[in-house]
């Protein structure tokens, strides 16, 4: 993708007045609890100050200390989220501060955390309340038919003060942020499994229809709101139409479909791909995908037409949408407009919680430290 000089230039102005409306003041801007972070910012629960004199809760997602390069990909995905519009099911843009640094977007606040915290939660709550006659529900919200950021310098706290906000102290920060902590459902029926996938297939529908190629849907990439329902969001790697990537980045592997791998080519149907992928996460309960493969071995393997299993008691139905969106060629796979229909119709999609599931990350990267430890211990 060509890049655009509108992102090379005056990138930070003193006055911050102009630009387009979504354009705020940073004085409207109140910071809170911490809630995420990774290699180029932070995330804050935030208060935005709005014209009429009500002020709503915001997630604040900030970039500072950053590279030109940095700067371009940040502005470029408050960009997308301008062109994204609004849709139920994925991540509004409230606002942002682009006239000068820190960059911030100010997104819909999603108080429940993510989809793969709430998956995994589940999954541990099952292994509680095992041998239990506990079948009660949580998220009643969840099961309701419905119409149904990771990646972010170090920061120091003195370079996110903003003008008349303040930062909480880490005490704070910890209390605040249970809030935040998924309430996960203790029975994942056969009703909530199908509204979770399709409440998704209807956000990327609507990405879909504007266009837009996600390249990085992944529970972990769904937000829940407090409502529960589940909205699409983290778009930093976004692009309209077809993309052929061409800089070298991290990219989500185990979420790639083979033209993106080998020849880094995306779009709509890649992220099909993704999506079933995505199936399978939460039919396992936040499994890890290829877990007995290492990064080498996942392309070969889906070259020579390897394919995720079928996680154990789920639906044949439900594996046969996934084998269908792992379909070599691209154009063999559904839309998402075909995936809504099929998910519409279909009332059978179930997972029995007494099987075993496939390992998380987490799980097998413990299992991989102990293998060698006790490898080292033997050749002691």
């Amino acid at each position: 993708m060509e890049e655009s000089p509108l992102y090379t230039q005056k990138i930070f102005e003193t006055d911050e007045e102009g630009g387009d409306e979504w354009e705020v003041s940073r004085s409207r801007v109140h910071l809170g609890a911490l809630i995420g972070s990774g290699a180029f910012g932070r995330v804050y629960v935030a208060q935005l100050d709005m014209p009429g004199g009500e002020t709503v809760t915001v997630a604040a997602k900030m970039l500072t200390d950053a590279s030109q390069e940095e700067m371009r990909d940040f502005l470029r995905e408050i960009t997308m989220l301008k062109h994204v519009g609004y849709h139920k099911h994925v991540i509004r843009l409230v606002a942002c501060c682009t006239r000068r640094a820190p960059l911030i977007a100010l997104l819909e606040h999603a108080p429940r955390g993510d989809l793969l915290s709430l998956l995994r939660a589940a999954r541990g709550r099952r292994k509680e309340t095992q041998g239990s006659n506990v079948t009660r529900r949580i998220d009643s919200d969840v099961d309701r038919p419905s119409e149904a950021d990771s990646e972010l310098t170090n920061l120091s706290d003195s370079d996110l003060t903003l003008s008349e906000g303040k930062l909480c102290s880490d005490s704070e920060r910890d209390r605040s942020r249970d809030h935040y902590v998924a309430e996960p459902a203790l029975h994942m029926d056969s009703n909530t499994m199908r509204d979770y996938a399709l409440q998704v297939a209807l956000g990327m529908r609507h990405l879909e229809e504007r266009g837009i190629t996600h390249r990085d849907l992944a529970a972990r990439n769904i937000l829940v709101d407090g409502v529960g329902l589940l909205k699409v969001a983290d778009f930093g790697l976004s692009r309209s139409g077809v993309y052929v990537h061409t800089r070298s980045c991290p990219v989500p592997l185990r979420w790639l479909a083979p033209e993106a791998i080998l020849h880094s080519q995306y779009c709509s149907k890649s992220d099909v791909w993704a999506f079933a992928v995505l199936l399978w996460e939460i039919a396992t309960l936040g499994g890890f995908p290829y877990s007995d493969l290492s990064n080498h071995q996942v392309p070969p393997f889906l070259a020579g037409g390897g394919r995720l299993p079928k996680p154990a008691r789920a639906s044949t139905r439900l594996y046969q949408l996934m084998i269908e969106c792992w379909s070599e060629d691209p154009q063999d796979r559904p839309t998402f407009a075909q995936i809504v229909d099929k998910l519409t119709v279909q009332k059978q999609l179930y997972i029995d919680l007494d099987c075993v599931f496939p390992p998380s990350e987490e799980e097998v990267a413990l299992r991989d430290q102990n293998f060698m430890h006790n490898g080292l211990i033997h050749r002691l």
